[in-house]
């Protein structure tokens, strides 16, 4: 399968040091279906120095909602005679006392770059790799604010910019999905729709189709239904590697990935793999090999209710139980007494 064009705007990576729906679980599996080549992201320049540039604007925003956040800190005159107004008064105590001291571990790690989001913002970019910005595009995008092109505003240009990169950068004929809550790339009529000005330039320029999602997680479920967690992509991209097997060796490194998601794999997954080993000669030929053997037998065994009788025939014969040794004669019941 042809891997998914997209493009997140800065806000959205933006939103991981805020208090968002969505959790680092999902650039993780950005950062999964990249390296799996399932997904082509695309980072300009521009993206990477606005991220950069408005970090510690954002992390400062979300620590002072938080350390003013909790409610009321008094107790009403009518309350303080109760037996639970004191207990009231402790509790809040030690949620001040928790909140101060994760606040302080979360500067100390924000200072050094060492929060989570930044790890993840950083195997992305390895993953991923930036698109430059060159003079051509620079200049470009500032002709688009010039003209009151979207997408963007006239006293800004990085939209613009962004935009010029992504006209250069991705195909001719690949779809294209944004990942974005800003105003400028949304269609006035429709917000849930990409503007039409942009939607036909990139028909036009491109031969092909651009889509507008608000968040990630949605556009990740949607894509890649099968994908729950990160982990779920390396089972996935070995199942697709033994499915579509082309050698005996292809067939040993897939088997040595999936060994160890046997207890995950669903009926649907596994009905996948049962039908590939009893196809394909580079998996059957080799089924009493030792990890071969002992990756689809436990399968068959943890699905035997699913499968019909043909299947467990044809299993079997591709993939035999192994022989049991012999029973040890003792020579001693050989000698008469």
């Amino acid at each position: 399968m042809a891997a998914t064009h997209l493009f997140i705007d800065t806000s959205t990576f933006l939103t991981f040091y805020a208090f968002t729906t969505d959790d680092l679980e999902e650039l993780k599996k950005v950062a999964g279906l990249i390296k799996a080549n399932k997904l082509k992201l695309y980072i300009p320049e521009q993206v990477m120095d606005e991220f950069y540039r408005n970090r510690e604007s954002k992390l400062a925003q979300s620590l002072d909602l938080f350390m003013g956040g909790g409610g009321s800190k008094s107790v009403p005159r009518f309350m303080h005679d109760y037996p639970e107004a004191e207990a009231f008064r402790d509790a809040l105590k030690e949620l001040q006392k928790a909140r101060d001291a994760l606040a302080t571990k979360a500067k100390s790690d924000a200072a050094q770059r060492l929060l989570p989001a930044d790890s993840a913002f950083a195997t992305i970019i390895e993953a991923a790799g930036i698109v430059k910005a060159e003079e051509a595009l620079l200049i470009g995008a500032n002709r688009r604010r010039l003209r009151g092109n979207p997408p963007g505003k006239r006293d800004s240009v990085g939209d613009q910019i962004n935009w010029e990169t992504l006209l250069k950068a991705v195909p001719d004929g690949a779809d294209l999905h944004i990942v974005s809550k800003d105003g400028d790339y949304k269609s006035a009529l429709d917000p849930t729709s990409i503007h039409q000005f942009l939607a036909s330039e990139w028909k036009q320029k491109k031969g092909s189709e651009i889509t507008l999602h608000a968040e990630l997680r949605p556009f990740l479920n949607a894509t890649f239904p099968n994908i729950k967690l990160a982990l779920d992509i390396e089972k996935q991209v070995a199942i697709d590697k033994l499915i579509y097997s082309g050698s005996f060796s292809d067939t040993h490194s897939a088997i040595a990935v999936l060994k160890g998601y046997v207890d995950a794999i669903t009926w649907e997954e596994a009905k996948a793999i049962f039908d590939a080993g009893i196809a394909n000669n580079q998996i059957n030929w080799i089924g009493t090999d030792t990890d071969v053997n002992e990756f689809y037998r436990p399968l068959m065994a943890k699905f035997h209710d699913k499968t019909d009788f043909a299947m467990d025939m044809e299993l079997d014969a591709a993939f035999p139980p192994p022989e049991e040794p012999p029973e040890a004669v003792n020579d001693d019941d050989d000698i008469p007494f």
